[in-house]
């Protein structure tokens, strides 16, 4: 393998450009395509931030059902577990 650079012939390079007028010609992009293409962007992240949400708030529920006390509380308050109030006496 050589490093050295191919020489193009001119009908390469006329090749070449008719290759990049086509993909640079302006009727393949209007502007109702770039809105449409816009409009659907926003769409998506619109749903993925719902969902977000959706899976916050479930993670919340779930935070919430195991913060509950699992002991009764007649049980812990004769158990000395009644509150977090201070032990010093005045």
């Amino acid at each position: 393998m050589s490093m050295r650079v191919e020489r193009s012939s001119l009908e390469q390079v006329q090749e070449r450009f008719e290759v990049l007028k086509k993909r640079k010609a302006p009727g393949t992009f209007t502007e109702q395509d770039l809105d449409e293409r816009i409009r659907k962007q926003q769409e998506e992240e619109e749903e993925l931030k719902r969902q977000r949400r959706e899976k916050k708030k479930e993670k919340k529920k779930g935070k919430v059902v195991e913060e509950e006390p699992e002991m009764d509380p007649e049980v812990a308050e004769m158990m000395g577990f009644g509150g977090f109030g201070s032990s010093k006496k005045s």
